[in-house]
């Protein structure tokens, strides 16, 4: 290498983060479009369109507005989009009935703005740390399991196994289901098993509730050295699937005992990580 290659080599910037997580930074929704018929994705500008995306795997940002009654309202998300991709980044968000994030930004306009902070980091992801990544998640708690699944698979030199169960309610319900296909074509080290409640004609994944048997098939064994099952879904499924965090006033959330169906097939706190 020469002395010039060696100065660029020396001089390179490490990747800026996208959000600040000591304050709101406001951001520019460039569009949306409906990911199924409750959940849209939603585009919002970087500050130039040369700006690289970037936050740690695995985080998640949180969101804010004011409602009409002068109160803040936030809630975490965790973008979908790929570290370096330009000019913009992905929320994936469903819309429930009662739900005042998800109304709010059904009802924004591109040019409208909404307030994120973050990064706040769940864990710190670092290539072949696991030999096997099990994952079992329903619902828009594919997301955070989306941000690991790409940065497992665009790493060439990270090895590491990822056998994914995603639960959903129909077909319809499957989110991010183009690109999670693509990879299962593309990755021979990425295995997605699909389960439903309503299953349509000829359909060949599973039926019902993410059970033993699935979980027994798909995910690393307990106590299987080296691996881990991240699970994220609505709070019934945790609860049923690996028990609930642990709540209390004025603390962060922890993990807590494994519990449920986990608990059950003798997993143990070192093998769960509850998003």
């Amino acid at each position: 290498m020469q002395q010039s290659e060696h100065l660029a080599a020396s001089c390179a910037k490490a990747p800026v983060n996208t959000f600040t997580s000591d304050e709101y930074k406001p951001f520019k929704l460039i569009s949306s479009r409906y990911e199924s018929h409750d959940t849209r994705r939603f585009y919002f500008a970087l500050d130039s369109a040369d700006d690289s995306f970037y936050m740690p795997v695995a985080s998640c940002i949180i969101a804010k507005y004011t409602d009409a009654d002068g109160k803040d309202v936030a809630r975490p998300y965790t973008p979908i989009s790929s570290n370096s991709t330009k000019g913009h980044f992905e929320l994936l968000v469903k819309k429930y009935p009662k739900g005042k994030m998800g109304n709010h930004l059904f009802a924004m306009q591109p040019g409208d703005e909404l307030l994120i902070k973050g990064p706040f980091e769940k864990f710190a992801y670092k290539p072949n740390m696991w030999k096997h990544v099990g994952m079992i998640a329903g619902g828009t708690g594919i997301a955070p399991m989306y941000q690991v699944i790409r940065a497992v698979l665009e790493n060439p030199k990270d090895k590491t196994n990822i056998s994914l169960i995603y639960a959903s309610n129909q077909r319809r319900d499957i989110l991010l289901a183009n690109e999670l296909i693509e990879m299962q074509k593309i990755y021979n080290n990425f295995n997605m098993y699909l389960t439903l409640l309503e299953v349509p004609h000829r359909w060949l994944g599973g039926i019902g509730y993410v059970n033993s048997a699935m979980v027994t098939t798909f995910m690393p064994k307990p106590g299987e050295r080296n691996t881990k099952i991240l699970v994220c879904g609505p709070p019934p499924m945790m609860q049923a699937i690996s028990g609930d965090k642990l709540f209390e006033p004025g603390k962060p959330p922890q993990q807590g005992p494994v519990g449920g169906l986990l608990e059950t097939l003798g997993y143990k706190e070192d093998q769960v990580f509850k998003y």
